[in-house]
């Protein structure tokens, strides 16, 4: 019995942290606002390369206890990256459930640097693309064939996810 609990909870908490990648984000939305790109010594990509992680899911620009750091989220591990420093200050295991895709975030970050700029602040799974954007635009990518679906204002996007957060709460 104990066994089945221990499963259920498990599998509820890695559907929550599949699921909930972008209102992650979404909660970073008034510091993304005030934050100037220009700050970063370590882009996206390199803090995901710095990793050596091949199935990266989700990166994103935090402040963690009064730093800037790169959460860098993979199917085991989730990685907090120093800004300032290009190092990785930790590294804690995690299990979320595997999906499979053609395109990966890497190359989703890619594509949309050519469309958007090279301030990317976020890439996150988001059911079957990849959202990456900054405190500006937001472009979702396919994970089939590497294409932006469509880009969208980030500050219109962040408020219809903050909408849907409400609304979960309320329930």
């Amino acid at each position: 019995m104990r066994k089945i609990v221990f499963f259920c909870v498990l599998t509820v908490s890695i559907l929550v942290v599949a699921q909930d990648l972008l209102e992650k984000v979404v909660l970073n939305a008034s510091f993304y606002e005030t934050f100037n790109p220009s700050q970063l010594k370590l882009t996206i990509l390199d803090a995901i390369n710095l990793t050596n992680e091949k199935d990266v899911i989700a990166a994103y620009l935090a402040p963690v206890e009064n730093k800037i750091v790169w959460i860098v989220l993979s199917f085991k591990y989730e990685y907090t990256i120093s800004t300032s420093e290009s190092q990785i200050l930790s590294k804690k295991p995690i299990q979320i459930k595997p999906f499979t895709y053609a395109v990966g975030l890497r190359e989703a970050i890619s594509l949309t640097v050519m469309s958007i700029g090279k301030n990317v602040l976020f890439g996150v799974h988001r059911s079957d693309s990849w959202a990456v954007g900054n405190n500006k635009n937001i472009a979702f990518v396919s994970m089939k064939t590497p294409a932006i679906l469509k880009i969208d204002s980030s500050p219109e996007v962040f408020k219809q996810v903050q909408q849907e957060i409400l609304k979960k709460q309320q329930k």
